[in-house]
């Protein structure tokens, strides 16, 4: 029996439009091309105490009990953020600040170190990633998201 020509389409559209996300999905990472980086604007700098001082301002609006935190902060840097291709998949300059974060959750639990990375463009922050959990009970995994 020879299968129909739609069916058969059917069977290798999935496949097909797998591979297409998956080469469009790997066409976004990396590190910035020497065009990118050629045309970088990192915009003006932002003191150490000022970028800390917007970052904890964030973090009072994100955590659930921002009084308890623990923070370690990183020197700021200028440096790039390639965005996912849900967001426009560009590049950012600017100024990065790295933290790590340990609050109280919910439950009154210290919930341990969370890595932080805040983008300044001109003193304003422009993007922030944390680390976030996928999934639920003993099947969780971690992944550096987009929170803003």
């Amino acid at each position: 029996m020879v299968p129909s020509s739609k069916s058969f389409l059917g069977f290798l559209a999935i496949p097909l439009l797998m591979f297409v996300i998956l080469v469009t999905a790997g066409c976004a990472s990396g590190p910035p091309t020497q065009q990118e980086l050629a045309k970088a604007d990192y915009g003006t700098a932002i003191s150490q105490e000022d970028a800390q001082r917007a970052a904890n301002e964030f973090l009072k609006r994100v955590l659930k009990d921002p009084d308890s935190a623990r923070i370690d902060w990183s020197p700021i840097t200028s440096g790039w953020i390639r965005e996912a291709p849900l967001h426009g998949g560009g590049v950012l300059f600017g100024y990065v600040l790295n933290a790590s974060f340990n609050a109280k959750n919910s439950y009154g639990a210290f919930i341990g170190y969370k890595p932080y990375m805040f983008l300044f463009y001109n003193g304003i922050i422009k993007s922030v990633y944390a680390q976030q959990e996928l999934g639920t009970g003993y099947g969780n995994d971690s992944y550096f998201g987009k929170l803003y």
